[in-house]
């Protein structure tokens, strides 16, 4: 079982100097079995979140890291996410994400009203 929590601004903080990433980040953690294990950086400006980088060694796990930081982002009025993360590219190019120069990007709302790729045997 794992969940997944919004950190708080000293984490979030803590993270971004790890990633060496501007400390305005915002960071969603991912926990498993009550152990810390995976987290992703974003950072929301006006109508747009920008993924800036996703630790977790498990790939399906790192999809939720993404799924969570695109609603945390939804939740603050943005529409756009963009990636310039090529790390990235391969799980966001699965999740939908379309090439745009030098980054990828999606219209927040067609992501959530697509199903998912049938992991989560929740979707039609």
């Amino acid at each position: 079982m794992f969940e997944i929590h919004p950190a708080a601004v000293d984490k979030a903080a803590a993270l971004a100097q790890k990633e060496k990433v501007e400390p305005s980040a915002s960071a969603m953690v991912l926990w498993e079995n009550g152990e810390e294990n995976g987290y992703i950086l974003y950072r929301i400006e006006k109508d747009t979140v920008e993924l800036l980088c996703a630790r977790c060694a498990d790939a399906d796990l790192q999809e939720w890291l993404v799924r969570a930081a695109l609603n945390a982002a939804v939740n603050r009025n943005a529409i756009t996410a963009i990636c310039r993360s090529a790390e990235l590219f391969g799980l966001l190019h699965g999740l939908g994400f379309a090439e745009d120069g030098d980054s990828l990007s999606m219209f927040i709302p067609d992501f959530f009203n697509r199903p998912c790729a049938g992991k989560c045997n929740s979707c039609g």
